[in-house]
């Protein structure tokens, strides 16, 4: 029987620890593969960046912890996606889900308030309908919107889409670690509290969407699109 192959697909290093590093770590344990997708791989706007090498070795550190595939890195522009061809990326992430065949995709929340996010969500919308253009695509099971501490949270209430949780992974005391230990391999990433990525924040809202659903420690997605009951 195949390994299920979860497809992460986000817009900087560390998005895909933040949103989905606890559940991916559960779901790499239990023999599943996750591979994440980072679009603007090399981030050279942000604050605080380190070297090439520095963040590369960062990056595959953060990602071995919590039993990730190494990424795949893709060359778009930081903090500039709303100036590249809809199609361009939504070419990129389709050749991604040619390659991988994903069992279930993903990715950022359109309202979130980091443009980034927002462009990539919905080429990642886009993409995630090949298999319904390609016969030798396996159907896709289904499609998630994760949650970013600082830009997820961050996002004003003014367009009606902000992140409404709908799908709850119980990750508990151990997952929970391995998620906040592969976040400190990223340099200059983490914040002191009260900001939200801070080691106190990340647990907080663990609890809070753990006791949302009755579970210990939780992170907690939206559902977009599942096949089946």
């Amino acid at each position: 029987m195949e390994r299920p192959v979860n497809l992460v697909v986000v817009a900087h290093p560390d998005d895909e620890i933040l949103g989905f590093g606890a559940t991916g770590a559960k779901l790499a344990a239990a023999g599943e593969i996750i591979q994440p997708v980072i679009l603007c791989g090399n981030v050279d706007v942000r604050s605080h960046r380190p070297s090439d090498d520095e963040l590369y070795t960062d990056m595959c550190n953060a990602n071995a912890e919590v039993g990730f595939n190494e990424p795949v890195l893709g060359s778009f522009p930081n903090i500039r996606m709303n100036t590249v061809p809809h199609i361009e990326i939504v070419q990129f992430i389709e050749q991604q889900i040619e390659k991988f065949k994903p069992t279930r995709i993903f990715t950022h929340h359109p309202g979130d308030l980091n443009d980034d996010h927002v462009q990539i969500s919905k080429a990642c919308q886009a993409a995630a309908r090949l298999y319904q253009r390609r016969s030798d695509i396996p159907p896709l099971e289904s499609l998630y919107f994760m949650e970013i501490l600082s830009s997820s949270d961050w996002s004003f209430s003014t367009t009606g889409e902000n992140f409404i949780p709908s799908t709850f992974v119980e990750i508990g005391e151990e997952f929970l670690n391995k998620k906040i230990k592969a976040l400190g391999h990223y340099r200059k990433v983490m914040r002191p509290f009260p900001h939200p990525r801070s080691d106190e924040v990340l647990r907080g809202l663990a609890a809070y969407r753990g006791g949302q659903a009755g579970q210990n420690y939780s992170e907690a997605f939206q559902l977009v699109f599942k096949q089946g009951l």
